[in-house]
Formats: C-alpha cells, structure tokens, sequence
C-alpha cells in the first residue's frame, strides 16, 4: 500500500495559494523562446543576407560553421549553411534537461508550475515523462557528440575574423563577439548533465590512476553544472547579438573597428 499523500491544491488553470509572483518567469522565457523560433526561421530563410567565408571575414554565428564553404559543397542556390547544420543546436537545446522542464511548463502547462494548477485537460492526459512523442528526448547524449563538433569547428570562425583582405593579421570587435560566444558555448556545453556523465558517470568507483582523474573532472563538471542554466541563456543570447552585430556590419549600418598586429603575412 502506498504511503503517499496528495497536497491540496485550487482546481481550476493557475488558482494557487501561492503569493509570490510564479508566472513571471514563465512568461519572459516563453517570450525569449518564441522570439528566438521567430527570428530564427525569419533570419535563415528570408534575411540571410549571403553571410559566408567566402564574402565575409566574421561569420554570423547562426550561419556557423559555414561548411558549404569550408568544404567547397555544391548545393541549390537558395541553400545555405544554417538550413544544414542548425538541426544539431535545435537537437541539443531541445533535448537538454533544463530545457525540457522550460517547455513542459511554459508551453504544454504539465505542470504549470509547483503547487500551481494546470489546465484541466491535462489532468486527464496526466504526466507520461519521456515516452511516446518525448521518447526522442533519449538522443540528448548523441546530440552532445555532434554539438561537440560543431562546437569545435567554432574555433576556425575566431581565426577567420583574424586575417584581413590584405594579408594583415589582427583582431576586430568581431572576433571578440565571436570568441565570447563561443566561450559561453563552450559553458553551456561544458555544465551539461551528458557531459559531466562522459567524466566518471558510468563508474561504481574512483580511484588512482585514469580512474581518479575522472572522479576529479566529474566534480569539476558538477560545480559548473550548478550554473546550467544560466549558460543556456547567455550563450543563447549571444547567439542573437551576434548575430545581429555581423548584420548590421555587413549592411553597413555600423562598422567593426580592427587592430592589426601584423601586416602582409599573407
């Protein structure tokens, strides 16, 4: 016999004893969410902009890697890098534990929140975890080994933003935006749950040798997995204003101010 016990809680879509202001969380990250969805679709597909290697010297980082380019593919003309590689970032985000209990209460309401009532029809559905639709959430792990490469490949953008057309090496305001995105990057990916499981994870034991080092990165791993979330959001952030920053340098709308180290290497 279960010894289990239901807290009281108001039927009815949000009632709740609650007086603290629970909804305004769920409602600035729905928000950023859509608009991320939104800009994102509208930015690949209508305003794309023909940003790649080949015509500019900073990548926007939802175009990022640019591996139409980077391996010389042969694709349709209305093709371009991110409509190939973005599945990898959405795949990854969207599996993420944290991300998983964001959309659970922000978009599908089960639960709304602690001790908040849901809408009624979910009650009836009740919480079936990940089976069904969210048996795809399963992949989370194989989507880290690919954003771990993207990732990787990140590292080639920073270097591109650093030779200029003349042969002259140094740095922009644009590598620093694209160096600081892909340190968050590195963050979020980095406090990941899958990945500190990588470090010591599927061990009984840690002890010397090969063995010990695990448990020591496994520890460390935690400590960053503390802050998980709010890598999610800033790298996410930074994804945009980066974006947004390589547009509006390739429009001419403002400039990117550089510093060269050494000239003619090239």
């Amino acid at each position: 016999m279960s010894n289990s016990i239901k807290l009281p809680i108001k039927k009815g879509f949000g009632n709740t004893d609650r007086v603290d202001k629970w909804w305004s969380q769920p409602i600035w990250m729905g928000f950023a969410l859509t608009v991320a969805l939104v800009y994102t679709a509208l930015r690949v597909i209508i305003w794309d902009g023909d940003i790649q290697y080949d015509n500019h010297r900073v990548t926007s980082p939802i175009f990022s890697p640019d591996v139409i380019h980077l391996f010389d593919l042969e694709t349709p003309s209305w093709m371009n890098s991110a409509l190939l590689i973005l599945w990898i970032p959405f795949g990854f985000r969207g599996t993420c534990y944290y991300m998983r209990r964001v959309y659970h209460r922000v978009f599908f309401q089960n639960p709304t929140a602690c001790m908040v009532s849901k809408p009624e029809i979910n009650y009836r559905i009740g919480y079936k975890g990940e089976t069904g639709l969210f048996v795809l959430n399963n992949i989370h792990r194989y989507m880290l080994y690919l954003a771990i490469i993207i990732l990787s490949m990140k590292v080639y953008d920073v270097y591109h933003t650093m030779w200029f057309n003349n042969g002259d090496f140094g740095i922009s305001l644009g590598t620093i935006v694209l160096a600081t995105e892909s340190l968050l990057l590195f963050m979020y990916v980095a406090s990941c749950h899958a990945f500190r499981h990588l470090f010591g994870g599927g061990m009984n034991q840690w002890r010397k040798g090969i063995s010990g080092l695990f448990g020591k990165l496994y520890w460390k791993i935690s400590d960053l997995n503390v802050d998980h979330s709010f890598w999610f959001w800033t790298s996410l952030g930074m994804v945009f204003l980066g974006d947004i920053f390589v547009w509006a340098v390739s429009e001419g709308t403002i400039t990117d101010p550089s510093w060269i180290i050494f000239r003619g290497l090239r």
